[in-house]
């Protein structure tokens, strides 16, 4: 499995060399506390988009979650794809099947889907992810999908509209046949709104497939290197504090959705879900070599880098990728867990 991380390290950097990070972090910082004292993590987390899509639409093809590969041999889009379509196995989903994507950012699991034939309903919070078929980011044109993108694809079963998943005025009660939320939960504080909203909308033995990035049983809040992995990880992405699987299988029972279903693709495949990252030892060493950081600061003070480059790259860059990493190795994050839920008849 490839991602071709090393080849695209030094364009990536070379990337961000016009802009002034330093005021972008202290932004952060900013929107990140008045989201811990308000519980509203929307704009700190819209903040982050605003630059780290770049770097999303470089290595992920605009889909920011992991999927551990089958095989050695297969490429991160792939093993993506292959994740979706189990996913949607899973919903059984087939032409005359309406289902929902929660948090589906501009569309790309639903692009992966289309084929099934099912009719899907994206909902986003972001408005600018409904209709554009492109994103200005650091004055770079990206092709994105959404709604106009679809139409250009001859795309026709699949729609996004701009809502919160927690309120969604523009899904009738029990018409939905299936849901699924892919790494979109662990924005949301707290998930009973969610859950019941999801269960308003589905009919009756309606599924519902999670995916999504959670800390294990094995995460102890007492433990220092835990918290600096979990919490680092929270702060760097401006999220609120992850959720486990079971606050999900709990909120989902409290509104009459029953797990029926899980399974760990780390243990299926038998490989990690970070392995996107970790199985190139080259890669991992060029984002936590000391030499490396030594140059880059060397380049920032000579102004080949951007002001604030070196903490940027520490925290949001390498940081967040060594979190997750480590994190999967010392077995307090889970990254690639399916909890299908079947709303009572």
């Amino acid at each position: 499995m490839s991602i071709d991380m090393k080849k695209n390290f030094l364009k990536l950097i070379w990337g961000f060399r016009r802009h002034d990070l330093g005021v972008f972090m202290k932004e952060h910082d900013r929107l990140y506390e008045e989201a811990k004292e308000s519980g509203n993590h929307c704009e700190v987390t819209a903040h982050y988009y605003s630059v780290m899509s770049n770097v999303i639409d470089t290595y992920f093809g605009g889909n920011f979650h992991f999927a551990s590969p089958d095989s050695d041999d297969i490429y991160l889009e792939e093993a993506l794809l292959r994740l979706h379509r189990k996913i949607g196995g899973k919903l059984e989903l087939q032409e005359g099947v309406k289902c929902l994507d929660l948090g589906c950012g501009i569309g790309g699991v639903m692009r992966d889907l289309a084929p099934t034939k099912a009719t899907l309903t994206g909902v986003t919070i972001a408005p600018n992810e409904e209709e554009i078929g492109f994103s200005f980011v650091y004055s770079k044109k990206i092709r994105i999908l959404g709604n106009a993108e679809f139409s250009k694809m001859g795309i026709s079963n699949c729609r996004i509209h701009a809502a919160d998943i927690c309120d969604m005025k523009c899904i009738v009660s029990n018409s939905q046949d299936a849901a699924y939320a892919i790494y979109s939960l662990k924005y949301l504080p707290k998930l009973d709104a969610v859950f019941k909203e999801v269960s308003r909308a589905l009919k009756p033995g309606g599924k519902l497939a999670i995916y999504d990035l959670i800390k294990t049983p094995s995460y102890n809040e007492e433990n220092l290197e835990h918290r600096k992995i979990v919490e680092g990880l929270e702060y760097a992405c401006g999220m609120p504090s992850l959720h486990t699987a079971e606050e999900m299988q709990n909120a989902a029972e409290a509104v009459g959705l029953e797990l029926i279903e899980t399974v760990d693709f780390d243990e299926k495949n038998g490989r990690a879900y970070h392995y996107c990252f970790s199985q190139s030892a080259l890669f991992m060493w060029l984002i936590t070599s000391p030499f490396i950081l030594w140059l880059i600061g060397l380049c920032e003070s000579v102004g080949v880098l951007p002001n604030g480059f070196l903490a940027f790259f520490t925290v949001f860059l390498a940081g967040t990728v060594h979190k997750i990493v480590r994190g999967g190795q010392m077995g307090v994050l889970s990254g690639s867990q399916l909890l299908v839920f079947k709303k009572k008849t």
